[in-house]
């Protein structure tokens, strides 16, 4: 398995993490197999796992729509989550992971540029 294979594993499980849990591990394990044989068919395992994250949060954004009622946004959101969700730190991590990761990218973009 090569490093960029490595890496983009790490970030769709990061993505699949932003996932509600019913739907969590089916994407996961389709994002994963999807990213394995992408090397065979001349793809970027880096480019698609970077897709995952945009898919993940459609799902995520859609997921949460189809609630009735009104969702706070922003630092109060964040904090309802990490107070209030069993889950909300993994996912807190997971979207720190994620940004984090896309912050590294735009700065390796800049100094290749």
């Amino acid at each position: 398995m090569t490093p960029s294979t490595r890496v983009a594993l790490v970030v769709l499980r990061c993505a699949a993490a932003l996932l509600p849990r019913d739907l969590h591990g089916r994407y996961r394990e389709q994002w994963e197999a999807d990213v394995r044989g992408a090397t065979d068919l001349g793809m970027s395992p880096l480019r698609l796992a970077a897709g995952t994250l945009g898919a993940a949060a459609l799902i995520a954004y859609a997921n949460r729509k189809e609630t009735r009622t009104t969702q706070p946004i922003g630092p109060l959101a964040l904090a309802l989550r990490l107070a209030g969700d069993a889950n909300a730190r993994r996912r807190a991590a997971a979207l720190a992971a994620v940004l984090t990761l896309t912050l590294l990218a735009g700065v390796g973009l800049l100094i290749v540029g």
